[in-house]
């Protein structure tokens, strides 16, 4: 073997090398994200009132013409009215830049699978709000439904990181089931009296109670890694095939003439003082 190939033969061992060494040093970009628990619902409320305004209507003078103008304006529902979702925290431990947070989905009664739409939830332009360090962590949105209609609300954990690019968003990385269905009953305008759910019945014609909900202790594990090492190990992959096939490539080119052999020996004289 020339010097060629034992130095391509090194840089392959090296690169091998240097792989086992990021599996076993750097641990921060492999640490496996266990699946979260279902969450679990404290309360829901509906807080705030809301009242329709009648429409009006104004008499004024034109300015150019001065002659009287009737001007309406239209009637509006002044809502202030929001949904408070309280969740009960659950164990979890960081990951890396990985945190736990909490989505809301809801449809109405009449809703079949497909229907199911994410709550803007207030104070997150990303749909999630982040597991608060207090005990409970509180979600809300604010609802414009109209009064004694039902809301079917569910609340989902996600393992996931922030990231701002094309807009801000969560990655998510691994997801719990959904929580059991509950019903929200939207109040009236003329009590300030909050809306309680129906904890912990569900309701009836929702598909969504028929899943299996399981103990926390016995949920199977799930496990990702993070995309910066798959991305590591990809590339370190790739080039380890790529020296290796140069090897080869080197050493069935570049072999030696074997100047014992006289028929080698005569073509390679041959061919240094051939002339053209």
């Amino acid at each position: 073997m020339n010097s060629v190939s034992k130095t391509f033969t090194m840089l392959l061992v090296i690169l091998l090398l240097s792989s086992l060494l990021v599996l076993t040093v750097t641990p921060v970009n492999v640490q496996a994200v266990s699946k979260p628990s279902v969450p679990q619902i404290v309360s829901i409320k509906v807080l705030g009132t809301f009242h329709d305004v009648p429409p009006s209507t104004t008499i004024a003078i034109d300015q150019f013409t001065g002659k009287e103008i009737t001007i309406t304006t239209p009637g509006y529902r002044e809502d202030n009215r929001r949904i408070e979702i309280t969740i009960k925290n659950q164990p979890f431990t960081h990951a890396g830049n990985s945190r736990l947070y909490y989505g809301v989905q809801v449809k109405g009664p009449f809703g079949g699978d497909n229907d199911w739409g994410h709550l803007s939830l207030s104070g997150s332009e990303t749909g999630y709000i982040m597991q608060w360090d207090s005990g409970n962590t509180v979600l809300t949105a604010y609802v414009g439904y109209d009064p004694g209609v039902q809301l079917y609300v569910r609340v989902q954990a996600v393992v996931g990181y922030w990231f701002r690019l094309p807009v801000e968003h969560i990655v998510v990385e691994v997801e719990s089931d959904w929580s059991k269905v509950q019903t929200v009953t939207m109040p009236g305008g003329t009590s300030s009296t909050p809306s309680q759910t129906t904890l912990p019945t569900n309701p009836t014609v929702s598909p969504d109670n028929n899943q299996t909900q399981y103990p926390e202790q016995t949920q199977p594990p799930s496990f990702v890694f993070h995309q910066t090492f798959l991305l590591w190990l990809g590339a370190l992959l790739f080039a380890g095939v790529a020296i290796a096939v140069v090897v080869m490539f080197t050493k069935k080119h570049l072999k030696t003439p074997n100047y014992n052999n006289p028929a080698t020996t005569n073509n390679y004289t041959a061919y240094l003082f051939q002339i053209p």
